[in-house]
């Protein structure tokens, strides 16, 4: 998709699931040199350095565009993630890590980490971050910040679409390389839990979820969620507590199928 449509789409999006922060989308250049104009870099622009999380809530929450070098970061898992530093088995810093991941065993907690997501080392020198309706790039991966119930109705039109599951490897911290390098890695999309960073410095909302993405598969999200149908979009109608509740047809029909009670067929509109 061009990007002119790709905004538009993303403005679209944001409204029909009335979204509380914007889509955003990430980049990451091999040059720094190629960010867009009016890229803000923290260290450079604002004498601050800055975590990638609170990079995200920039973008989506005051739409600003973020660049960050390896100088501009402010936090551990990006920098080992996003391949601007070498940590591996048999450095102190790997070592040094690994104290910290929260697994009792240091064995366990060596070969955990030794399998953590990463972009090839000294690959790429910056990453760009920006609200997806405004983006001036074909990004990596998007990122979308939203309820459990909305994020729901994203998997199930992502679903209708490839006949397949989105498929996902939870873990309680480093959300911010789990959300972005595997599915720029392989193309797949990915649920991710914010992690306690990204609520304690980055505003994120306890009841958030994270959806990414793939930047190449961003037209088949956005023909999966049907934007130009009545349809399109998300319902926060909350229906009461009823039994026996009126419901679609096919329950009927499958019900009588199968020699049970039926009950009264549901009215739509």
């Amino acid at each position: 998709m061009e990007i002119a449509t790709i905004n538009e789409k993303a403005r679209q999006f944001e409204e029909a699931y009335k979204l509380r922060s914007m889509p955003i989308g990430v980049k990451f250049l091999e040059k720094a040199a190629d960010a867009p104009q009016g890229t803000t870099f923290p260290l450079r622009d604002m004498k601050k350095h800055m975590a990638l999380c609170q990079a995200f809530s920039y973008a989506r929450m005051k739409g600003m565009t973020i660049g960050l070098t390896t100088a501009d970061h402010w936090c551990w898992n990006p920098l080992i993630g996003f391949g601007n530093v070498e940590c591996v088995p048999g450095q102190e810093q790997f070592d040094e890590v690994v104290k910290y991941l929260g697994i009792r065993d240091k064995a366990k907690a060596e070969t955990f980490f030794a399998h953590f997501p990463r972009l090839p080392l000294h690959k790429y020198e910056a990453v760009v971050i920006a609200p997806l309706k405004k983006a001036a790039f074909q990004p990596d991966v998007v990122m979308i910040y939203a309820e459990p119930a909305k994020v729901n109705s994203m998997v199930r039109s992502i679903k209708g679409v490839t006949g397949d599951y989105v498929r996902s490897i939870f873990d309680g911290i480093d959300s911010c390389v789990y959300c972005t390098v595997p599915s720029f890695l392989e193309n797949e999309y990915r649920l991710t839990l914010p992690d306690p960073g990204e609520r304690e410095r980055a505003r994120t909302r306890d009841e958030d979820v994270i959806l990414t993405v793939p930047g190449k598969r961003l037209e088949e999200f956005f023909d999966s969620l049907n934007l130009g149908s009545p349809f399109g979009g998300f319902s926060d109608a909350m229906l009461d507590c009823e039994l026996d509740f009126p419901r679609p047809p096919f329950y009927n029909k499958l019900f009588e199928l199968w020699g049970l009670e039926q009950g009264e067929d549901w009215k739509l509109g």
